[in-house]
């Protein structure tokens, strides 16, 4: 298996620190967008900082992705995403335009540029269907337009799991996953896939999220 050995060790520092670290500002539980490819219409909180780092095997190479969060206000948040073995970092901004509220949709928007060029814009829904089910739309553009669609089931307490797929022209992607909270800022994950109805993957990750002060 060839793997990706940049910045490794860097990033187990990071990830070690991080576990060992406790949160004096818990509030709502963490909401992440891994291990899917759609994003909810949730923002993070004003004041906080999440990181959602990945770990994917495709075939005999194993990827190292980075998502990185900041919450700059009630409604907005800065986004940063790269493949540590990649020069190349996308940069976005995600916008909350309706909060979800018991079976009120929660409707957001976001943008990402790679470089200097606008790559992707996306329409997020979320929607309650009862309380332990809720339903997420996204449809975006790229190249061109693609629409995703998952199902997600909250059990056990502290146990999610989904279902999704995503649609392009001439590309789909099929993937299921669980998720489990380990406390109030900590979540990890795994979750598995085929690519265009002929390759499989495999990927493990976890989120972490930080409070820089106590919203009121």
């Amino acid at each position: 298996m060839r793997l990706i050995k940049h910045n490794f060790l860097n990033v187990s520092i990071v990830l070690v620190m991080t576990f060992l670290c406790n949160n004096a500002y818990a509030q709502d539980p963490i909401a992440t967008e891994r291990p899917t490819q759609s994003i909810g219409s949730l923002v993070l909180p004003s004041n906080s900082f999440q990181f959602e780092q990945g770990f994917t095997y495709k075939g005999d190479t194993l990827e190292l992705d980075g998502f990185f969060r900041l919450g700059v206000s009630d409604i907005g948040e800065l986004r940063l995403f790269t493949y540590y073995d990649s020069p190349l970092v996308t940069i976005g901004a995600k916008v909350n335009l309706l909060k979800d509220k018991n079976y009120r949709p929660g409707i957001a928007i976001r943008v990402e540029l790679t470089g200097a060029k606008v790559t992707d814009y996306r329409l997020a829904i979320m929607q309650k269907l009862s309380d332990q089910f809720s339903a997420t739309i996204n449809v975006g553009y790229t190249d061109t337009t693609y629409g995703i669609l998952a199902i997600g089931y909250s059990f056990a307490n502290r146990f999610g799991a989904y279902i999704e797929g995503y649609f392009e022209n001439d590309y789909t992607q099929f993937n299921t996953g669980i998720t489990y909270a380990v406390n109030s800022e900590t979540q990890v994950d795994i979750n598995t896939g085929l690519l265009n109805f002929n390759a499989g993957y495999l990927t493990v990750g976890f989120a972490r999220r930080f409070m820089f002060k106590k919203n009121e």
